[in-house]
């Protein structure tokens, strides 16, 4: 229609040159006063297979005559559906007056119109939903452009701050800062690097996470800055807060990830994007029995992903094994897994014993550190993959299993194919679903969360109270961890049982790092391991002032504790 009124306004510049200029997917006929056809475009030639040489006839006379007639029968003013020659268009019809009085004739495919409308629509829907997300998100959200500009700021923003949304969008980020209206952004720092990255600072006495990732278009081009807050002291509250928003968006398609986030907190803490595809992934595929392969460096959390994976599953409730092809020595391992008859080997079973395999029929196993595994055994984990049935070490005879296989390791697995130290196939077989568990320095939002997760769970185990200080929150978020969370795990640990204060500070955190980092200058190993000891003993006893709880905390013997005391003069006191 937009198109037509534009047509009527500008009649006088030439019909042919204004209708050459309409969209080339859109049919045109238009008919003179004398119902003579005075001119056809290209996408009405293809679509009514017709050429131009029926210019000039009247219309009646050619082999538009159908529908001709079949869309004047139609026409009720507006658009409707006409069948022409099998084919069946949307056709809109509209007379023109000034030079003669003309019938143009607009149509075009039914099938392409009505796909469009569902673009259309689909494309608004989106962006009502997304919008709707912003604004009721729990947390805070600033969008900025490529320039820092502010574009959109959401109401939880605009209260954990103290600022209005209007006084600060389209001034750029600098210069907000610069003139003292806002605080450092992180905003700021992405632009800088064109990566994602995490800040924390205190504002208004409370402890705000600042995460800032950058978005790029499809030609890798720096488009746009979102930056997400949260604040940390009130986190339990926020996360019931966003379960809630969660459980009434459960309509919205982009939403679904994170609600199946929600309900596994207690069993995985993930924010960050690239935690929260793994967290997608394993969902989505947890429900079916295809073999999963979990990559990732050690202590990256695997065991915590199959152990979701297994929970999500239409096989939980059912046996879920779990094997360590590397903490097995090799005479044992082909026996474990595959198990053995009576008189396989000396000191068997008379019943014999089955493998972990047969244990495991109709649960879940997981094989960790698969790429330990030599290459006889590779050879008969491939065979009892492809028949799904085991023999036992001496036995004939095949028992067929059903288990859902996962397989993990922190070894490149590739490489190890390219050196003939893993088979090919079995490789192949394994990787159907490829599942690659990121390193914690890869995604630092997390640690925060992770972090007070240990202190909390610490502090509980230990029946005392403890916090992580601001300081030393930004140092743990600036760490590499090597040992990714399972470092970050002992390190909370050992800094809640040795700080003598309720509040973590960053200089028994830096302390100990320094320590391990002069470990090689301490001198003999004995004299450094005798010096260590010593001061893990006392200082846990001078923090719980009692022997059995020093005992509990460092795992050893209560007499252990006492006589250790004793020897590093501690005989005048009274051990609890």
């Amino acid at each position: 229609m937009e198109e037509f009124n534009h047509l009527q306004k500008t009649i006088s510049l030439g019909l042919k040159e204004l209708l050459r200029g309409i969209s080339s997917n859109l049919g045109i006929l238009a008919i003179n006063r004398a119902q003579e056809i005075c001119y056809l475009n290209t996408p009405a030639q293809n679509m009514l297979d017709v050429s131009e040489s029926i210019l000039g006839e009247k219309i009646d006379d050619t082999v538009l005559a159908d529908f001709w007639i079949e869309e004047k029968e139609k026409h009720t003013g507006g658009g409707q559906e006409v069948s022409f020659q099998s084919n069946v268009f949307w056709v809109t019809r509209s007379m023109l007056f000034g030079e003669g009085s003309l019938t143009m004739i607009f149509f075009s495919d039914v099938a392409d119109f009505e796909t469009i409308t569902s673009e259309l629509q689909e494309a608004q829907d989106l962006n009502n939903e997304l919008s709707t997300l912003i604004e009721s998100s729990a947390d805070g959200l600033v969008v900025s452009d490529h320039n820092g500009i502010l574009l959109k700021m959401n109401p939880a923003y605009e209260t954990m701050i103290g600022v209005k949304a209007d006084n600060f969008l389209g001034f750029p980020a600098e210069k907000l800062v610069a003139e003292g209206h806002l605080h450092n952004l992180v905003t700021r720092q992405v632009m800088r690097t064109k990566k994602a990255a995490t800040i924390i600072q205190e504002i208004r006495g409370r402890e705000i996470l600042f995460t800032g990732t950058p978005v790029f278009d499809s030609d890798n081009n720096f488009i746009r800055v979102i930056a997400n807050i949260r604040d940390l002291t009130e986190l339990n509250s926020l996360s019931r807060k966003l379960h809630a928003i969660q459980e009434e968006a459960k309509i919205y398609r982009d939403e679904l990830t994170r609600l199946k986030v929600e309900s596994l907190k207690s069993k995985v803490i993930a924010n960050s994007v690239e935690m929260l595809k793994v967290l997608d992934t394993s969902l989505r595929v947890a429900p079916m029995d295809a073999t999963v392969l979990l990559l990732g460096e050690s202590g990256v959390g695997k065991e915590v992903i199959a152990q979701l994976i297994y929970e999500f599953s239409k096989r939980f409730g059912k046996p879920f094994i779990k094997i360590n092809c590397g903490a097995l020595p090799p005479s044992l391992i082909e026996t474990e897994l595959f198990g053995y008859e009576e008189g396989a080997f000396t000191g068997a079973k008379r019943s014999g014993a089955p493998g972990v395999f047969e244990m495991a029929s109709g649960g879940t196993l997981l094989l960790d550190e698969i790429g330990d595994l030599g290459l006889d055994l590779q050879v008969k984990l491939l065979r009892l993959l492809q028949a799904r049935e085991v023999t036992r070490v001496g036995g004939k005879k095949p028992i067929s299993i059903d288990v859902r296989l996962i397989a993990s390791t922190n070894q490149d697995l590739e490489k190890m194919v390219n050196a003939n130290r893993f088979r090919k196939d079995l490789f192949y077989r394994l990787n159907v679903i490829r599942i690659v568990v990121p390193p914690l320095r890869s995604h630092p939002a997390d640690i925060p969360l992770l972090a007070n997760h240990f202190v909390n769970y610490f502090a509980k185990k230990y029946n005392i109270t403890r916090r992580i200080s601001p300081d030393l929150m930004q140092a743990l978020v600036e760490h590499e961890w090597p040992g990714n969370i399972r470092e970050l795990e002992n390190t909370i640990e050992r800094l809640v049982i040795l700080s003598p204060e309720e509040s973590l500070d960053i200089s028994l955190f830096t302390t100990n790092h320094q320590d391990q980092a002069s470990a090689a200058t301490l001198g003999p190993l004995k004299a450094a391991l005798e010096e260590t000891e010593k001061k893990l003993i006392v200082q846990t006893y001078n923090l719980l002032k009692s022997t059995r709880k020093a005992a509990t905390a460092l795992g050893i013997d209560q007499s252990t504790v006492v006589r250790k005391l004793k020897q590093y003069g501690y005989s005048h006191e009274t051990p609890q």
